[in-house]
C-alpha cells in the first residue's frame, strides 16, 4: 500500500544548542513511502519503507534525505522440520550518548549515523516420538553504518554468527524435564578485538503440581573478563528456579545462581486478557553495540529520548529489566513501558553506565473520526566518575483527524530536554501541522 505525508515543523532550537544559543527554524518534511504484505503456503513477507526528504528553510546546508525501512521473511523449506527467518531494518541512531542527543532527524547534532541492521536464521526442529525434541540454529546478523557524523567514538561494522543447539524432552512433557544445550557466537569488527562468547549447560526440571515446576541447570561458559576474544568453556554457572504456567493466558519464570560475575538472576512473566496484557524481563548477559542492535526485544528504531547504548566497540555486562503494559478501554488505549540497564564494561577500565526509564501513553478517540494522543518519555543516564548524570524528558500532544477513509491529518506539540551536571543543557519545543494519504 502507497502513502505519503507531508509536514511543517516550527521549532526554537534545531541544532539542540545549549540555553540561550538557541536558533529556530522552519523545516518542510515530505515523506512518501509504501507497506508490503505477502503470504503462501511456505512464506511470510512484510516490507516497510519511508523516503524522508527534509529542507530547512534558514539553512539550507542543513537539507537531507534519510531512508527508513523494515522488513521479515518467514520460509517454511522443509514441512515441520527446516525453517529460515530473515529480516531488515535501516534507522538512524545517536553515535554517543554522552554528546548531543535528540530522537528526530528534524535536529542537527552532529551526533547520529544511518545504521543498517539485517541477518538470516536458518534452523531445523526435530522430534523423536514422546521422549525428545531438538532445535538447531545458525544465525548471522549484520550492522552496517553509512553517513556517520565525526565523533571521538570508535564506530565499526560488524558481523555476529551463532551457533545454537538443544535436545532434550518436549515442552509439554510431563514429569522430570530434562535439555541439554549449547551455543557459540562470535562477532568480527572491522579493526576493533572481536568478541566470543561459548556456553553449554544441561536443565533438569521436576514437577510439584500441576502447573509448577522447580528447575536446575549447570554448565560451562566464557569468562570474558580475562579475554573477551578468546571465548571458551573457563568458567562454570548454575542456577536454581521455578516455572509457573497456570493457564495459556500467563506464564512465570525465576531463577538465581552463580556465573563468572557473581551471583546472577532471572525472570519473566506474561500475563493476556481480554483488554490488555503485561510483559516482564530481566536478564544479564555480555553483549556489544552491535549485539543491542540486532537484538529485537532490546532495540527499538526511533526509540526516545537516548535510543540504544554508544555504538563502540567495547563489550559491556548488561543487566536489564523491562516491564510493558496495555490496557484498552472502550474509547481509549492506555500503554506504559518502565525499563533499566546497567553495563559494566569488560574491557579493564571497570567503567559502567546506568540507564533508567519510563514511558506512558493515552490514546483517546474523542469524538467519531478524531483522536487525541498524549505521551511522556522519562530517561536518566548516570555515566562513571566525573561525568554525571543526564536526565531527559519528551512530551508530545497530538490530534489525529481523519478526513477521509484514505486522508488524514495531525497536529502535533512536542517539548523535549536535557538537564546534565556536566554537560550542556539545552531544550526545545515543536510543533507540527502534517497531512497524511493512503492509495
Amino acid at each position: 500500500m502507497p502513502r505519503v505525508s507531508l509536514a511543517e515543523t516550527w521549532t526554537d532550537n534545531v541544532s539542540l544548542a545549549a540555553d540561550g544559543l538557541e536558533d529556530s527554524e522552519w523545516i518542510t518534511e515530505l515523506t512518501p513511502g509504501f507497506s508490503l504484505t505477502g503470504e503462501g503456503a511456505r512464506v511470510k513477507l512484510t516490507l516497510d519503507y519511508d523516503l524522508q526528504a527534509l529542507w530547512f528553510a534558514d539553512n539550507s546546508d542543513f537539507n537531507d534525505t534519510f531512508h527508513q525501512a523494515s522488513g521479515t521473511g518467514n520460509f517454511v523449506l522443509a514441512p515441520e522440520s527446516l525453517f529460515l527467518d530473515a529480516f531488515v531494518r535501516l534507522d538512524q541512531q545517536n553515535i554517543d550518548t554522552s554528546g548531543r542527543v535528540g530522537f528526530s532527524n528534524l535536529f542537527q547534532t552532529n551526533n547520529r549515523t544511518d545504521a543498517l541492521v539485517f541477518g538470516a536464521s536458518p534452523y531445523h526442529t526435530g522430534r523423536y516420538g514422546d521422549w525428545a525434541e531438538s532445535l538447531l540454529r545458525f544465525d548471522y546478523r549484520g550492522v552496517r553504518y553509512a553517513n556517520t557524523d565525526a565523533t571521538t567514538i570508535n564506530i565499526e561494522d560488524s558481523d555476529t554468527q551463532t551457533i545454537s543447539g538443544w535436545f532434550g524432552s518436549p515442552a509439554n512433557a510431563r514429569g522430570l524435564s530434562w535439555r541439554t544445550y549449547a551455543s557459540q557466537s562470535t562477532t568480527d569488527f572491522e579493526q576493533a578485538q572481536d568478541f566470543r562468547f561459548d556456553r553449554v549447560g544441561l536443565e533438569l526440571g521436576v514437577p510439584v503440581g500441576l502447573r509448577t515446576r522447580l528447575t536446575a541447570t549447570g554448565g560451562v561458559e566464557s569468562d570474558v573478563t580475562e579475554d573477551s576474544s578468546k571465548g571458551g568453556l573457563d568458567a562454570s554457572f548454575w542456577s536454581a528456579g521455578l516455572e509457573w504456567n497456570p493457564d495459556e493466558l500467563q506464564s512465570l519464570r525465576l531463577s538465581v545462581g552463580e556465573r563468572y560475575f557473581g551471583t546472577s538472576y532471572g525472570a519473566s512473566y506474561s500475563r493476556r486478557g481480554s483488554r490488555g496484557s503485561v510483559e516482564l524481563s530481566y536478564s544479564e548477559d555480555p553483549t556489544t553495540s552491535s549485539g543491542l542492535l540486532g537484538n529485537d526485544s532490546v532495540f527499538q528504531p526511533g526509540q526516545r529520548p537516548g535510543g540504544s547504548a554508544t555504538l563502540d566497540t567495547r563489550v559491556f555486562l548488561s543487566k536489564r529489566f523491562a516491564a510493558t503494559a496495555r490496557y484498552e478501554l472502550v474509547r481509549s488505549v492506555i500503554t506504559a513501558r518502565i525499563y533499566s540497564d546497567r553495563r559494566t564494561y569488560e574491557d579493564g577500565a571497570g567503567d559502567s553506565q546506568d540507564v533508567a526509564g519510563a514511558t506512558l501513553g493515552f490514546d483517546w478517540d474523542i469524538a467519531p473520526r478524531t483522536m487525541v494522543g498524549l505521551s511522556a518519555d522519562f530517561e536518566q543516564r548516570d555515566f562513571d566518575g566525573a561525568q554525571g548524570q543526564d536526565d531527559y524528558l519528551d512530551l508530545s500532544l497530538r490530534v489525529v483527524r481523519e478526513i477521509t477513509r484514505t486522508f488524514s491529518g495531525t497536529f502535533r506539540l512536542a517539548h523535549f530536554k536535557r538537564d546534565s551536571e556536566v554537560r550542556e543543557e539545552y531544550s526545545a519545543n515543536l510543533a507540527t501541522l502534517s497531512l497524511d494519504a493512503r492509495f
